[in-house]
């Protein structure tokens, strides 16, 4: 069976002040005393309690921007979203499924252990209409066995083993480019069975397929923890709430749920203060997978900021994922926006903000930061640093003074210099003064010179501080 997954890409800093994990310098040889474990119905690292903050990354697993289908992210655009995740604090990203070929989250787990992040994957997707041309792991696994009901994933014994035994393969995979089996390796927070796939699902049979799956979990991998995300958005419904004998089984050590509907802050405090105690009752960790930002959940960043200082104080949620953060194209600029999900208030972000349909770039830009000391503050117990320098950009291209290079993570602007000699530092000559953003395709010199010239770019971030320039590139034809 071909295997297709969703991937949460989760950092994590101590809950106590300035105590932060780095596993850069863990590459070579993960320590075992570095995996998260669960002490109660909280997460620990270290013997430390700690909490997470993270962001939805819907185009990490495949590119929506005209790519051949499962086209993933190379290499840059997958550094490119882990530092922007950094840049605002973050300690998760959450991605739709990608082809199962391994390379992919091969080079995912390499990436984040590198920059010092870690990881939980799901394994499977959320449930659907398989009569459909759909390509996720749950229509492959009952295609295989004949059937066209998503009920089948649940309920036909032959799907249910099937799956359970690609489980096993995946978790014995062998990194290619960490020669660490996955069992084997830290970086790796737990593992998921799915997001939200029982959403409609009769709960019991749900239920003892949580557990299947979660017993071949942990009989293959001991050490790392297993999350329960089929049940997100039925945890703490307000009718018909599914028994906690079906969403915290036995093996069961994260129950991840989500807040699917926008509400006013008043009732979202008491709706999560309800499912929390709820899941803590069940002596498990709580997780929320998912909550919006926008103007279509949170009409004022007044509203948006007391619901995020009400999920801060809520001590017995170990984590949240805010939705849906975007990032830079290797061709340059920022990869297009995946189409919105079928839910209120779905929207793009982008850091540190531009125009979209839903709001301006200041307004993005006021909740981007809102979110952002919403992050340093759970994760942290500290109030946000100030902003980073953003990165030193690459210049792709440099033909006839149009001048493209790929973007920088955190970046506000752009200027570009122009030098008849790179290497006399006095010959720069400043000649686009913060006029180009990531959204201008480059910059187009007015006047190249007739004899050669060099350009370089230099980012700054949203208080106007310079970074480093780009490596020279000689302007061409």
């Amino acid at each position: 069976m071909r295997m297709w997954w969703l991937l949460l890409v989760l950092g994590l800093a101590g809950a106590a002040p300035c105590r932060a994990q780095n596993y850069a310098t863990l590459a070579g040889q993960p320590d075992p005393g570095d995996f998260v474990r669960r002490d109660g119905t909280g997460l620990t690292l270290q013997g430390t309690p700690i909490r997470f903050v993270g962001y939805d990354i819907g185009w990490l697993g495949f590119k929506p921007d005209g790519s051949p289908p499962d086209t993933p992210p190379d290499a840059f655009e997958i550094g490119d979203a882990l530092a922007t995740v950094l840049a605002l604090g973050g300690t998760v990203v959450r991605t739709r499924p990608v082809a199962g070929d391994f390379g992919t989250l091969d080079l995912i787990l390499k990436t984040a252990r590198d920059v010092g992040l870690k990881v939980i994957v799901p394994l499977a997707g959320g449930a659907g209409d398989c009569a459909a041309a759909r390509a996720d792991v749950i229509c492959a696994a009952i295609r295989q066995h004949g059937q066209a009901d998503a009920r089948a994933f649940f309920t036909d014994a032959a799907v249910r083993d099937g799956f359970v035994a690609e489980v096993s393969t995946v978790v014995g995979h062998v990194n290619a480019l960490t020669g660490t089996a996955y069992r084997d390796d830290p970086t790796i927070l737990a593992w998921e069975n799915c997001l939200a796939c029982a959403r409609t699902a009769d709960s019991a049979a749900a239920g003892a397929w949580t557990e299947q799956v979660g017993r071949a979990v942990k009989a293959a991998d001991p050490r790392h923890l297993y999350e329960n995300g089929a049940f997100a958005g039925r945890v703490g419904a307000s009718r018909s709430p599914v028994p906690a004998e079906a969403y915290a089984t036995p093996s069961v050590d994260i129950v991840g749920d989500a807040l699917t509907v926008a509400q006013d802050p008043a009732a979202a405090r008491s709706w999560l203060a309800a499912t929390a105690d709820a899941v803590e009752a069940a002596g498990k960790a709580y997780v929320m997978d998912s909550t919006g930002w926008t103007p279509a959940w949170w009409k004022t960043t007044d509203d948006l900021s007391a619901w995020l200082l009400a999920v801060t104080k809520q001590r017995n949620l170990s984590g949240m994922v805010v939705g849906r953060l975007e990032g830079h194209a290797s061709a340059g600029g920022f990869l297009p926006a995946a189409p919105d999900e079928p839910q209120a208030g779905a929207a793009a972000l982008y850091f540190p903000g531009i125009r979209t349909g839903q709001m301006d770039a200041a307004a993005m830009q006021d909740r981007g930061r809102a979110l952002r000391r919403f992050a340093f503050g759970m994760t942290q117990g500290t109030m946000a640093p100030a902003y980073l320098l953003p990165p030193r950009p690459e210049i792709i291209s440099a033909a006839r003074g149009h001048v493209v290079w790929r973007g920088s993570a955190g970046a506000a602007g752009y200027s570009v210099e122009r030098s008849p000699d790179p290497s006399a530092p006095d010959t720069w000559q400043v000649v686009c003064d913060a006029c180009a953003t990531d959204l201008t395709g480059g910059w187009q010199d007015p006047a190249p010179p007739a004899r050669p010239a060099w350009y370089r770019v230099i980012p700054f971030n949203v208080n106007n501080h310079k970074s480093v320039p780009s490596t020279p590139v000689q302007g061409t034809g």
